[in-house]
């Protein structure tokens, strides 16, 4: 037994859960708690906690068999992902409990758990047999939802439509995720032509190679619908609200918080049900979907759209054989709007 094993069976004891697990595993390294802390901070909290789902389920498989959550062999391992498999679940959710074991468990033969040879072979087979499947085989007209936002005059609408409204332009025409709108602060607002909003917040996909994107906000002819006039409506709305609060998105309730991306996405909803548009379908992560594929029909350059989305690199480089000069920044935006 390994001297991670030996140190992690003796901490853990009689109580065994999924968080003490990834803890302990750290720890049974003799690892500082600051050392700790920063390691972790290398996965997002939503990391963690799907690893946490993943760990729960292997220890509960492994009281059921009588197995040392620690001390198990690769064909525990394979055991335990062929159950999942067999439970209905697809590539990814199965790939999410590899990726827990690599962090947490000792490895298997020199390599870690999810890079065994066996297991690529596994998960190879997973895909053959259950591919991944896109959530959406199609999108929905963005005409719709601009059709309801244009007859809602900023002036005149009460504070929960004025954030939707917001919530739902921005998601439009920037084609970014709830969680970066949710990150957006007045302070990082810079207020050109266009107007230019820069997120230092981490986010899911910021990486050394990925920073975060700028989003930009261009001023739009018809008032109504024209980004930067309802941004700045929101500001001046809520600027006796919002208390010391920097976040530009809060809620139009008391307290008047900063909310989450998971209300954000639920404005989103909800600006999707007022439109008519069948949210049992479509949910707010959707508007990436609405928005590129619109921006797309609109003729703008992929390499603009794949920027503007925030992309992998590899899309964009893909994107570059297409060999044609990328559109002015202000473009992708725009086309969301033009009718």
């Amino acid at each position: 037994m390994s001297l991670l094993q030996q140190t992690a069976s003796t901490q853990l004891k009689d109580e065994i859960n999924s968080r003490s697990v990834i803890n302990q595993s750290f720890k049974a390294l003799n690892l500082e708690d600051n050392v700790i802390r920063i390691m972790k901070a290398s996965c997002t909290d939503g990391t963690w906690k799907q690893y946490q789902s993943s760990i729960k389920r292997w220890i509960e498989y492994c009281k059921m068999r009588s197995w040392d959550v620690w001390g198990s062999n690769l064909s525990h391992y394979l055991s335990f992902f062929t159950s999942l498999f067999e439970s209905g679940l697809g590539y990814n959710c199965i790939n999410t409990a590899r990726s827990a074991f690599s962090m947490v468990f000792p490895t298997i033969d020199g390599v870690r758990v999810g890079e065994h040879v066996l297991i690529n072979r596994f998960m190879k087979g997973v895909v053959k047999l259950r591919p991944p499947r896109p959530k959406y085989s199609v999108t929905w007209d963005s005409t719709k939802l601009l059709d309801l936002l244009i007859t809602w005059n900023n002036d005149k609408i009460l504070l929960k439509q004025l954030t939707f409204k917001l919530a739902a332009l921005l998601a439009l025409i920037t084609a970014q995720r709830s969680q970066t709108l949710a990150k957006i602060k007045i302070s990082e607002i810079f207020w050109g032509d266009p107007v230019q909003i820069r997120i230092s917040s981490r986010l899911k996909t910021t990486s050394l190679n990925n920073p975060n994107p700028v989003l930009v906000i261009p001023e739009y002819h018809i008032p109504s619908v024209c980004p930067v006039k309802t941004l700045r409506c929101y500001i001046d709305r809520t600027m006796s609200l919002r208390g010391a609060s920097d976040n530009l998105f809060i809620s139009f309730v008391s307290p008047h918080r900063p909310v989450t991306s998971q209300t954000i996405g639920h404005w989103l909803s909800k600006s999707l049900e007022l439109a008519g548009i069948d949210t049992k379908v479509f949910t707010g992560h959707s508007f990436r979907h609405a928005s590129t594929s619109r921006a797309s029909a609109k003729g703008i350059h992929i390499d603009s759209i794949f920027q503007r989305a925030g992309w992998t690199n590899k899309s964009r480089v893909f994107a570059k054989h297409y060999n044609k000069p990328i559109d002015n920044r202000a473009d992708f935006a725009l086309s969301i709007l033009n009718k």
